[in-house]
This record gives structure tokens, C-alpha cells and sequence, in this order.
């Protein structure tokens, strides 16, 4: 028997920043009620490539289905990094109907966007880490848990993900990939259902 009315799973490639960020949301005082009626699942795979988290993802579909307990959306959390087969995953990701939440070239671009409305790419995410330090945040860590220092600023983030779509979007009507993109973020996405709940079929 289910005990909550919706049942989200993300699945993180990355164990420290993303799957620390979206742990969070359910441990903040403001938002606890809001998603009192939403269990959140945050997973972080031994496999955590591309292909490999979406196999989890669909390993965890298939035993929550058999257990009568399905998840209503399933997420992946992905970096673009310099990974191989991340066409593959995307293409298997959207056959099982899963959401994808990309980050180029990483999830410090999410992070970035609380700060700036940016298209600057970057090659690495150590460059983006050592922005992040010099202009805004001189102690940032990958292993820190950015959410509740950047919660005030999720609005900003949410906008500037926005524009930042935008502004990629010739090339993605163009059908240019979007981790084929030299910046990117649509963490937004996923952002937004957590803020808003209620809009989960």
C-alpha cells in the first residue's frame, strides 16, 4: 500500500553536489510540508555512468511496479563531462519514458546560474568550480551541500536556466543534441517539480 501520494525517483550521477542538493528538499522547514504528501528518492548507482544510471533507473521501475508501488516521474541526473555513450543512454532514458536533467559540462553550471545569466562554456568542471570560487563563493566544494546557502537565490537559478535555454534553442531546433551543446543546464526542470508538486501526473 502506498503511504505517499507521489512517488518521485533521482537517479544522480554525481554523489556529493547534485545528490546532496536534492536530498535537501525534503529536509527543509519550509518545503517539509509542501512535500509531506511526495516521497523523494535520491539514488546514487556503483555504475554511475550514463548508461548505468539509467539501467538502475529501470531496475528500480521494474521491482517498485512488481511491489505494487510505482514512482510516478523517474529522473536522471546527468553531467555532460567527457562521458562515452551518452547518446546511448539518452535514447534508452527516453524509451522508458524517462526525465533527464543535463547539466554541460556539469552540475556546478546549475550552481553558477544562482550567481550570473551565463552561455559561457567551459571545458572542465574544475574551471567551472574555480569561477565559481573566485567571483562568488571562495569556499564552494563539490562535496558540500550547496542547497540551503543557494535557496534564497532558486528563483534567479530558475530564470536564468530559462535564458540560457533560449538561447540554445536554434540549435536545438536544428537537431542539435543537448549534450552536443558547448553550455547548458536544464536542472530547472526538475527544480520546478519539486517546487511545484501538485503538477506531478
Amino acid at each position: 500500500m502506498r503511504n505517499y501520494s507521489k512517488r518521485i525517483l533521482i537517479v544522480c550521477e554525481d554523489g556529493k553536489s547534485s545528490k546532496l542538493y536534492f536530498e535537501s528538499f525534503k529536509r527543509d522547514e519550509k518545503l517539509k510540508r509542501h512535500l509531506a504528501s511526495v516521497n523523494i528518492e535520491v539514488v546514487h548507482p556503483k555504475d554511475h555512468s550514463p548508461v548505468g544510471l539509467v539501467i538502475e533507473a529501470k531496475i528500480k521501475k521494474q521491482k517498485a511496479k512488481k511491489d505494487r508501488n510505482p514512482y510516478d516521474e523517474i529522473w536522471i541526473v546527468l553531467d555532460r563531462d567527457s562521458h562515452a555513450n551518452i547518446d546511448k543512454a539518452f535514447d534508452m532514458a527516453y524509451a522508458n519514458h524517462f526525465k533527464i536533467a543535463l547539466s554541460v559540462i556539469c552540475f556546478e553550471y546549475w550552481i553558477l546560474l544562482h550567481y550570473e545569466k551565463t552561455n559561457r562554456p567551459f571545458k572542465r568542471c574544475s574551471e567551472i568550480i574555480s569561477y565559481i570560487r573566485k567571483n562568488y563563493h571562495s569556499k564552494y566544494l563539490k562535496r558540500e551541500n550547496t542547497y540551503y546557502h543557494l535557496k534564497d537565490k532558486v528563483d534567479i537559478a530558475i530564470y536564468n536556466s530559462k535564458w540560457l535555454l533560449k538561447q540554445n534553442q536554434t540549435d536545438i531546433d536544428r537537431g542539435r543534441r543537448i549534450y552536443d551543446l558547448p553550455a547548458y543546464s536544464d536542472v530547472h526542470l526538475l527544480v520546478e517539480r519539486l517546487l511545484n508538486p501538485e503538477g506531478i501526473i
